[in-house]
């Protein structure tokens, strides 16, 4: 398969994984919004959930309301399951299987699940790639004015190499989040399940399409940065092709 074709065909992806982004993102939202309204037969908040879990598979976390501007989430160095207010305080199904599913990612921190432990190896070099690409998208703007010179050439397709690493970084990471992310909500449902917290047919689906749109998310997040990471690097290796041409 040629450097042009694989170019060819990173842009013919692009439209459809961008709509599937899109309806992703709002599925995520209209389902959670939606099991929001539905409360669990429990009568559990989600931080009552937090703590009855932690105590039933004796895990040393704590539970904390998340500061503005973070989602849900399980911090390891911490050991705290974080969860925004509209969750803590919730007995919804949502909350339910927001909770269970951070919870998940504690009970892999506590087992030193693998998946877990490399993720959070290579989640600085996202975060620190990420940063990258503000900067490098306005240097490369600027110099394409001036792309007449030799010089500024050169300096424009090394650019594009630091655009592969910061978009092949977030593929990596990316790839490396599904098994973690898939795992954690299976263990979520298992614990809700085995404790009774979701016990009628009707909770467990309400779980199922949360979590299962949830992960879509990071299925898209995957796909947009594969396909990232292939047009930069294929369009790179086109340009340095003729120039050895």
């Amino acid at each position: 398969m040629t450097w042009e074709l694989i170019y060819f065909l990173s842009g013919l992806a692009m439209l459809p994984v961008l709509l599937f982004a899109i309806i992703a993102s709002i599925r995520v939202t209209t389902v959670i919004n939606h099991y929001h309204h539905m409360e669990s037969g429990s009568n559990l908040t989600a931080k009552d959930l937090v703590q009855r879990i932690a105590t039933e598979n004796q895990l040393d976390i704590h539970v904390e309301e998340a500061s503005d501007g973070e989602g849900d989430h399980y911090d390891p160095t911490a050991k705290a399951v974080r969860l925004t207010a509209k969750v803590l305080h919730s007995s919804s199904v949502s909350a339910m299987a927001i909770a269970a599913h951070e919870c998940g990612h504690a009970m892999q921190d506590a087992e030193n699940y693998l998946p877990l432990r490399v993720r959070n190896l290579v989640i600085r070099l996202s975060n620190f790639s990420s940063r990258l690409l503000t900067p490098l998208i306005i240097i490369s703007l600027v110099a394409s004015f001036f792309t007449m010179g030799m010089g500024a050439e050169i300096y424009v397709k090394w650019l594009l190499l630091g655009f592969c690493i910061v978009y092949g970084l977030s593929a990596v990471v990316s790839l490396i989040t599904l098994p973690t992310e898939f795992d954690a909500s299976r263990r979520g449902k298992a614990m809700l399940q085995a404790m009774q917290i979701i016990d009628t047919k009707q909770e467990r689906r309400g779980v199922n399409k949360v979590l299962r749109a949830a992960a879509n998310t990071y299925v898209v997040s995957f796909a947009m940065s594969l396909i990232y990471f292939l047009r930069y690097l294929s369009y790179f290796m086109m340009i340095f092709g003729r120039r050895r041409d």
